[in-house]
């Protein structure tokens, strides 16, 4: 929550598709900020959606960014459109929450981190799996030296959206969605490893190919740190619902599952994994009170654009090593 003394902040919410609903509820559900204003390029669904979450609907997008009680905007739109949304919402002054990934190139990504930065206003990217519960844990069990030297990291992350997704989606797009669910949902993991181990130095990639749908059906990523840890990541829009993490050290190995709300620990010298006893939180609804409290500068950018943009590098190398097939440095 803000400080006693903060109001809560104004925000406009640009993209009402279904995520956009989640961040409209996880911002009333956090109480540090309040939906002012929506838009969405459909008249009917802003009207609709601005009746639901009691705010206003905005008649263009210079309504909403140049609406006085709107300090901060969330952009839930399609992955291409960001870089565009970001520097409009730069020159109008206006602080910036967007969604993963920030942009699917490191070019666009730079553009957007140097917009923010020129007109001085936060630019937090919602890479929200880093505040799970378990991350959380886990990150702190790293830094006591609880788990040792890491060696290798397990990660998975797959949703079966591809059979429900509408055939107007545009996640459907190869362009907006390389290496398929990678990038819509690949990236949450490659930043929750970012966070718990630091960068990643190559990546090899290896996917199967749509048979009939456009986009990748399901994608393995091999990564090298540049501290030496060695990890894999696999996704897909085509399996039942997986989302975990194992990290596994000389002294101890954990275990994320059930999304970041379960942790077991698996100590060298005891075979039986234990559960790490965890309080709960809503990722989504403390990451949106984090940004308000950024705004007020009452906490830090997490995280902030060069912090993304660490992410995409390695979406771009890992594009790049499936086109050759070669373990691809990642440069940013």
């Amino acid at each position: 929550m803000l400080s006693e003394s903060s109001e809560k902040v104004g925000l406009g919410l640009i993209g009402l598709g279904w995520w956009g609903g989640v961040l409209a509820n996880a911002t009333e559900e956090g109480g540090a900020a309040r939906l002012v204003t929506c838009f969405a390029r459909n008249e009917e669904s802003r009207n609709d959606f601005a009746d639901k979450h009691m705010c206003r609907p905005a008649s263009s997008l210079d309504d909403l960014l140049s609406d006085d009680e709107v300090e901060g905007v969330l952009i839930a739109t399609s992955h291409q459109s960001h870089r565009d949304l970001v520097e409009q919402a730069a020159a109008a002054g206006k602080h910036m929450f967007v969604e993963k990934p920030l942009t699917t190139t490191v070019a666009d990504g730079r553009a957007c981190v140097n917009a923010a930065s020129g007109a001085g206003v936060v630019l937090q990217v919602g890479h929200q799996r880093r505040r799970t519960a378990a991350n959380r844990r886990i990150k702190e069990m790293l830094d006591a030296g609880e788990i040792g030297d890491v060696e290798t990291i397990i990660a998975h992350q797959s949703v079966p959206n591809g059979f429900k997704m509408p055939e107007e989606a545009w996640r459907w797009n190869p362009e907006q969605s390389p290496l398929g669910s990678m990038t819509s949902l690949g990236v949450h993991k490659i930043d929750t490893m970012h966070y718990l181990v630091g960068p990643i130095a190559r990546v090899s990639a290896f996917t199967r190919a749509g048979r009939e749908r456009p986009i990748d059906e399901a994608t393995v990523l091999a990564f090298e740190f540049d501290n030496g840890v060695l990890a894999t990541l696999t996704t897909s829009f085509f399996t039942p619902v997986v989302n975990e993490i194992a990290v596994f050290g000389t002294h101890a190995a954990v275990y994320n599952t059930d999304g970041g709300a379960k942790l077991s620990v698996q100590r060298r010298e005891d075979p039986s994994p234990e559960d790490v006893e965890l309080v709960p939180v809503d990722p989504v609804v403390d990451e949106l009170i984090g940004f308000a409290r950024a705004i007020r500068g009452e906490g830090p950018v997490e995280p902030d654009g060069e912090t993304a943009l660490a992410v995409i590098a390695v979406l771009e190398a890992a594009v790049k090593s499936a086109e050759t097939g070669r373990a691809v440095d990642v440069v940013s």
